[in-house]
């Protein structure tokens, strides 16, 4: 009698090679690039036989974050974050398993303007943050250029992109102690994404062309792409907008660059870099009148008028 029950068991054991075979829930899995959404891997371990684990190798931040692993029982669990960049990514484990993981677009553009509406700063609260540590940031250019503002860039263009990229971190001590500009307890971060996790572009953060994005920007790219028109009025132009101007010299085409620093005023105060070894310059608008190619009177043909960053419309 012993052995006929003994058998009957034997099979039930052998027929679920969870007793004897890890388990992954899921081996395949779909998760849209909108560096939010939030998955759970799991490895369920045999009762009898080895035990596996996940191997977490050369997987990008930007592509797929790991949140948590934990262990239970016989479960190691991983919780992970999709990136902001779509691609196919492989999971290995210990005992040579895989999950395939895709971080597939759901780019979406509605108000058209060229950026992926998830990669645009959508309230108020977010924008006037960015604008309040752009111009912190940018002031702080002025007082000391910081050794992690790249020496090669330091130009118009490159102040801009320096401000605009340390604006989308987070404003940590860490922080602080690398670029030296002082944290502020009343300006608070950015809440929509944070540098280097903004959706479907990551770090390519400015828009160079139509459907290109990319590091680096020069001034005609900011203003062609980066960029849209508000007005050639000083006065209608809010803190942290951009000024451009362009002039046509021989053969080629100079654009420059000026950040506004204060809003809705006729004299504001400028900040820009000359480009040469005079550094950053502030001033107010007034002071510019002489300058046949950089006053931002609307009777300068080589003004182009005052441009506001995408991300904040």
């Amino acid at each position: 009698m012993k052995l006929r029950i003994f058998y009957p068991l034997i099979f039930v054991l052998f027929s679920c090679c969870s007793y004897f075979e890890s388990v992954l829930d899921p081996a395949e899995l779909r998760m849209p690039g909108d560096g939010k959404s939030v998955a759970v891997l799991k490895i369920t371990n045999p009762i009898i036989g080895p035990k596996d684990s996940f191997l977490w190798e050369d997987i990008k931040p930007e592509e797929l974050k790991l949140i948590s692993k934990e262990e239970s029982g016989r479960e190691e669990i991983l919780r992970i974050r999709a990136g902001t960049v779509p691609t196919n990514i492989t999971i290995h484990t210990r005992l040579g398993k895989t999950v395939l993981i895709t971080i597939y677009s759901r780019e979406v553009d509605f108000d058209q303007d060229g950026f992926p509406d998830p990669a645009e700063l959508r309230t108020e609260t977010d924008r006037k943050a960015f604008r309040d540590w752009f111009i912190r940031i940018a002031l702080s250019q002025y007082l000391k250029e910081n050794s992690s503002w790249n020496s090669k860039e330091r130009d118009c263009s490159g102040l801009i992109r320096f401000a605009y990229k340390e604006s989308l971190k987070a404003h940590t001590q860490d922080w602080q102690t690398k670029t030296g500009i002082v944290l502020d307890k009343n300006l608070p971060d950015v809440r929509e994404f944070q540098y280097p996790d903004i959706p479907y572009i990551g770090k390519n953060l400015f828009r160079i062309g139509d459907g290109k994005f990319g590091e680096f920007a020069d001034a005609e790219s900011l203003e062609k792409f980066h960029t849209f028109f508000v007005s050639r009025e000083l006065e209608s132009g809010l803190a942290g907008d951009i000024l451009f101007f362009r002039s046509d010299r021989g053969v080629g085409t100079n654009f420059h660059s000026m950040i506004l620093v204060e809003g809705e005023d006729k004299n504001p105060k400028l900040l820009y870099h000359t480009g040469s070894d005079r550094g950053i310059k502030l001033i107010h608008a007034k002071e510019l009148e002489r300058s046949q190619l950089f006053s931002p009177e609307k009777s300068n043909r080589n003004f182009l008028g005052v441009y506001r960053f995408r991300i904040l419309e």
